[in-house]
């Protein structure tokens, strides 16, 4: 009996489709195509220039496409404003970090809520009842956020003094904040020691599971990625180069060369 392994896997959330980026005379992306599936942690690899940031911020539409498609649930994600991104169901951390310094950790937090709220100039002015309500419950889903990532402490604690890792899972909680379908990580361990990066691993394992949210991670830390990740997309030169678990990435010898040269 022959068993349709593709028919057990969960349903993409999101497709893409033959991408291509150019910059000038630049290819940054080069028809790269790959799926990520309902639930999965999928990390995205490969050498600087390869063109993992440039994929990223063609899904938060901060650069335009040129030619493909990119698909969440079904839907053209091309044809979504950048101002709507979050409110379509994407959340994201950047790899430097764009917090509100001065503001406190609750407050910056917050922000994550608003985004996906359609207030506008004047009712924030008129302060319209259901405002108050929803000001309410992005407090409540703040603090909610800041238990579960060991911040309740620092609640009122302005974001500039902390330490980075601390400033990590607070843009972490900011992203989830919004409820999030899916969840872009941008170098989460970038800057972080041995045992604060072994401490994230667990950290965006049991956000996957507490949220139900699906996570897309750039990261060069491949230990991390091996460790975390449910699937690999391997990019080089602006193309996909492989993709698979981490058991099989590791063993490919295309993602050994990319990474290590013609002569490993």
């Amino acid at each position: 009996m022959i068993v349709d392994e593709a028919a057990n896997q969960p349903p993409p959330l999101l497709r893409i489709r033959g991408v291509t980026v150019r910059f000038g005379a630049i290819v940054a992306l080069n028809e790269v195509s790959f799926e990520v599936r309902c639930g999965e942690i999928l990390g995205l690899i490969g050498p600087n220039g390869a063109g993992k940031t440039t994929l990223f911020n063609c899904l938060s539409r901060l650069c335009n496409v040129e030619r493909g498609a990119i698909e969440l649930e079904g839907h053209s994600l091309l044809a979504v404003p950048r101002h709507a991104i979050a409110r379509v169901g994407i959340g994201r951390t950047f790899q430097h970090l764009a917090l509100f310094e001065s503001m406190s950790v609750l407050d910056n937090v917050m922000v994550g809520s608003h985004v996906r709220e359609r207030g506008g100039f004047i009712a924030d002015a008129l302060r319209l009842h259901w405002l108050v309500r929803g000001e309410r419950a992005a407090r409540t889903r703040a603090h909610a956020l800041l238990e579960r990532m060991d911040l309740s402490a620092l609640a009122e604690v302005p974001v500039g003094g902390l330490p980075f890792a601390t400033k990590k899972r607070v843009e972490l909680a900011r992203a989830l904040a919004a409820d999030p379908k899916l969840l872009l990580l941008d170098e989460p361990a970038g800057g972080l020691n041995h045992e604060e990066v072994e401490a994230l691993g667990e950290l965006v394992r049991s956000v996957r599971t507490a949220f139900g949210v699906t996570i897309l991670m750039v990261e060069h830390h491949l230990n991390f990625v091996m460790r975390v990740s449910d699937r690999v997309v391997a990019l080089d030169f602006g193309r996909t180069l492989a993709e698979g678990t981490p058991a099989e990435m590791q063993s490919n010898p295309e993602v050994i060369r990319a990474y290590l040269g013609a002569s490993a």
